[in-house]
């Protein structure tokens, strides 16, 4: 019996560099067809930030945005410490506030503001804005 010299199909080889050039595509193409996560606006997104800051290091924060959109973010129980951050983000009508974030995750409006001045609901629990 021979046995016929031409072969039946592909050989490994091939195989694995069709699968290279259809991973490398993919890895190429997937970005594009996946969504991008919503953004939250810049102001809950600082918030979210001055929460954590405030669980880790176990104390309360204030974090005050004056009226350019300057933000500070300042420990309540450590003097020495001082200011924790501070940064710039869009300014919005309403400001300044000043809030105070619990290590524990809530949060209000310092009490020097007055209920009237304050621009925007804040759900103490979850320190989520509600915009009126």
């Amino acid at each position: 019996m021979r046995h016929s010299s031409k072969s039946r199909g592909f050989t490994l080889i091939e195989l694995l560099v069709v699968l290279i050039i259809m991973g490398v595509a993919a890895a190429l193409t997937a970005p594009a067809l996946l969504k991008a996560p919503a953004r939250r606006p810049p102001l809950e997104e600082l918030i979210a930030t001055a929460r954590e800051a405030a669980a880790r290091r176990g104390e309360t924060m204030y974090l005050r945005v004056e009226q350019g959109g300057a933000w500070r973010l300042e420990g309540a129980a450590s003097e020495p410490a001082g200011l924790a951050a501070a940064g710039h983000v869009p300014a919005f009508p309403g400001l300044p506030v000043a809030l105070v974030i619990s290590p524990l995750g809530s949060c209000a409006f310092e009490v020097a503001v007055p209920p009237a001045a304050r621009p925007f609901r804040l759900d103490p629990l979850t320190c989520r804005i509600d915009q009126p």
